[in-house]
């Protein structure tokens, strides 16, 4: 349904947030009950001067009526019903909602613009930890360490019959693990702590989007390669 076509179908919406019951609203505007329910089931085109009649009564401005939402608020509702494989008769009937439930259609719409900035953010930690080998070190170290001080611990926790001597090495392997644990923990939060301060205002990103970032910090142009006062790779390392 074409959205000048949903006239009826906001002004339903706008009766029913500001109380007023279908009868009423006839009554105010000086048409019968049963053709203004017509009206509002979209079965008859409206405008001029009772458009701005019942534009008046429910104390909004006719474009409210006629526009309803946002292209880009329904643009976001059809992507969402898309990403969801909905049937193509209800990702048509984006506008109609967003027409009729302004304020649901808002929160949707923003709960899939947050979804969809959570996955970005996965994909590119994740590309990340795949081309960032001091990353993938650390967050190794970290694993393996747990991994070891829960195999320790369980030793300790379900084997009631170990020796003194062997318990008094499992808790030093504890000990030594532990602190191994807590410095290589602390050194990946430094290495990330300085990535960020490095990064500035830029978000973790792919590298790619750091690439981007390069550039732009440098404007696009690099004065040293066009006078070849340094080499691509020599600019690379200076970076």
């Amino acid at each position: 349904m074409m959205r000048e076509g949903l006239t009826g179908s906001r002004i339903r919406e706008r009766r029913g947030m500001v109380g007023l019951k279908q009868a009423e609203l006839a009554s105010r505007i000086g048409i019968s009950a049963s053709y203004l329910n017509l009206i509002e089931h979209n079965r008859r085109r409206i405008g001029g001067k009772l458009l701005l009649n019942i534009a008046s009564a429910l104390g909004v401005d006719p474009s409210a009526l006629t526009e309803g939402a946002e292209a880009a608020l329904i643009a976001k509702l059809r992507e969402a019903a898309s990403a969801a494989q909905l049937p193509k008769f209800d990702v048509g009937n984006a506008d109609e909602f967003a027409g009729r439930f302004p304020g649901w259609a808002e929160v949707l719409a923003a709960g899939y613009r947050r979804i969809g900035a959570l996955e970005r953010t996965v994909e590119a930690l994740s590309d990340r930890l795949s081309h960032d080998p001091k990353l993938a070190a650390s967050v190794h170290e970290l694993l393996s360490t747990a991994a070891a001080i829960r195999s320790t611990a369980s030793i300790l926790a379900d084997d009631k019959k170990i020796t003194t001597e062997w318990r008094d090495r499992f808790h030093s392997n504890l000990d030594q693990d532990s602190r191994r644990l807590a410095e290589s923990s602390k050194a990946l939060v430094n290495y990330l702590d300085s990535q960020s301060t490095e990064q500035g205002d830029h978000t973790v990103g792919s590298p790619r989007e750091e690439v981007d970032f390069f550039l732009a910090d440098n404007n696009y142009s690099f004065e040293s390669l066009e006078t070849g006062a340094t080499t691509v790779d020599e600019l690379v390392v200076q970076s």
